[in-house]
């Protein structure tokens, strides 16, 4: 597993594609924001700061930046941030911000009542840490949500027919690892008490995600 230095260049590559095969995933993104918007609408209110952390285009938060305080994004792609930046004024979204960080070590001195990723923790060879920085940003009385693809999805079926160097290039992103669900909840509990796992609904689409509340 590579470390978040290492990783930083290849997502850079990975943020500036645009081929065919990009596109494909763009609107596979697309199909699961339906799903996630109906899920993370039940965290946020009109007052909600929130935060996504390995935001990347951030085609999801940008869809719900209308509906709560404000909205900001951490990434360490330079590509990804500025991407993100010019779709919120393609939209005249005022209540937005996205800044290129660590999410082994956030540099943010705000705290969020709403901490949101989607296909980062798994990317890590220590996930707790990224976890627990998930869990550091919060507000008391806040919620940190984290999304992964479960180890019995089609997600880990598509990484393991691409390892080959032949098959490499249909794997859209970094490497990484496949929790299933006692494993991901080790992680939550090592971080707070407060923690727990379920899937998103329909099971079938294939993702687990992690729950962390603080306290008020």
């Amino acid at each position: 597993m590579q470390t978040t230095a290492e990783q930083t260049g290849e997502w850079e590559e990975i943020w500036k594609r645009e081929g065919v095969f990009d596109r494909i995933i763009d609107w596979g993104r697309t199909v699961y924001n339906w799903f996630f918007r109906r899920l993370l609408r039940r965290y946020l209110t009109p007052t909600s700061a929130m935060l996504e952390l390995g935001s990347g285009r951030a085609s999801l938060s940008l869809s719900l930046a209308r509906e709560i305080g404000s909205l900001t994004g951490a990434d360490i792609s330079e590509t990804a941030v500025a991407q993100a930046t010019r779709a919120a004024a393609r939209l005249g979204l005022h209540n937005t911000s996205f800044v290129i960080d660590d999410c082994t070590k956030l540099a943010l001195p705000e705290r969020f009542d709403f901490v949101w990723s989607q296909g980062l923790l798994e990317h890590f060879e220590d996930p707790i840490v990224v976890a627990r920085e998930h869990y550091r940003m919060l507000k008391p009385g806040g919620t940190a949500l984290l999304s992964v693809p479960c180890k019995y999805s089609y997600h880990n079926v598509w990484y393991t027919l691409t390892r080959s160097e032949l098959l490499r290039r249909f794997w859209p992103w970094t490497e990484q690892r496949f929790f299933d669900g006692a494993e991901l909840l080790a992680v939550g509990k090592a971080v707070t008490p407060d923690a727990r796992t379920f899937l998103l609904q329909p099971p079938l689409l294939g993702i687990i995600l992690l729950e962390l509340r603080r306290p008020a």
